[in-house]
């Protein structure tokens, strides 16, 4: 049987799931890509918020501070149209559909951000997550969006990635 970390992240967190429904279809187009259906799992059932003072996830928000769309087609404004790495992501470059790079899923209290590597032309469930924080190094983890996130909050052998120790009691805090 396969886990269910998003059953797991809300046991740990104590969250009663919200069951929203997200207009995925929307965003995707705008994209020109789906997304990790364990994400849209997850933002479904905790919305817009905050992990642990720590994790900030983008979901769907129409105040644009927590929209993975406005955060995704700011970055995308501010990068080069070539074909070369993004100067702010190198050696990366942020997503264009049709073309592979990064798309923002969360932002971490300590200056870290956090992506898929994204590409139309494969399944998002196989997309690598990348971090990258000031001054840590670009990190590649092959992992779900929701078994990441249940680790940084419960496992304190997920290093360097962990909050467990700091935050032995994971919660989760919405931005309405």
């Amino acid at each position: 049987m396969e886990t269910d970390w998003v059953e797991r992240i809300t046991a740990v967190t104590g969250w009663e799931a919200l069951n929203l429904d997200l207009p995925w279809g929307e965003i995707e187009e705008a994209l020109g890509t789906s997304l990790p259906g364990d994400y849209k799992k997850l933002a479904g059932v905790f919305g817009k918020g905050e992990f642990s003072e720590f994790l900030r996830m983008l979901s769907v928000d129409r105040t644009r501070q927590f929209d993975l769309l406005h955060i995704w087609k700011g970055y995308l404004d501010g990068s080069p149209q070539g074909d070369g790495p993004d100067p702010a992501f190198k050696p990366y470059r942020i997503y264009r559909p049709g073309r592979p790079g990064l798309i923002p899923w969360a932002f971490g209290e300590m200056e870290c951000d956090y992506f898929w590597l994204a590409s139309a032309e494969e399944d998002p469930a196989s997309w690598p997550i990348l971090t990258q924080g000031d001054p840590y190094p670009w990190r590649q983890v092959s992992m779900s969006t929701s078994e990441f996130v249940y680790r940084v909050l419960a496992d304190p052998e997920f290093e360097p990635f962990s909050i467990a120790r700091l935050f032995p009691e994971p919660d989760f805090f919405p931005m309405d």
